[in-house]
């Protein structure tokens, strides 16, 4: 069943002058998301967009936006096919649990100038998310 559904859109250059900066990249991008962002040369920024994006479908999916926990403890990493993998880790790991929450789909997308994240969860049953 699904038990929350998050849409996000980015301009990229905003993201590409936060990243300048590294106690934002700390703040919000997990090691292993800057480490794949800058792989990424030329579209190094729309690789961030995305993600921040992406972090912040996530949030509307939980219906909490980021009332707890911190934004690297949601990460977003492609899986071999190039799919975006959320994983979760601390605080919304355990609020996943408590939810019932099975399943995070991902989609990302970006063009030069705007990045846009979509996310549906989907929980155990109809009774998980109360």
């Amino acid at each position: 069943m699904v038990t929350g559904i998050g849409i996000d859109i980015v301009e990229v250059n905003r993201l590409d002058k936060a990243i300048a900066h590294e106690p934002f990249v700390e703040r919000v991008f997990t090691p292993d998301e800057v480490r794949y962002c800058r792989s990424r040369g030329k579209q190094a920024a729309q690789s961030f967009a995305a993600r921040f994006a992406g972090k912040e479908a996530i949030l509307k999916a939980f219906g909490t936006g980021l009332r707890g926990g911190s934004l690297t403890e949601l990460e977003i990493l492609p899986d071999e096919l190039g799919c975006p993998q959320v994983h979760l880790k601390g605080y919304f790991a355990d609020f996943a649990r408590k939810k019932g929450v099975k399943n995070i789909w991902l989609s990302l997308t970006h063009t030069k100038e705007y990045a846009a994240a979509q996310c549906v969860m989907e929980a155990e049953d109809e009774n998980s998310n109360k």
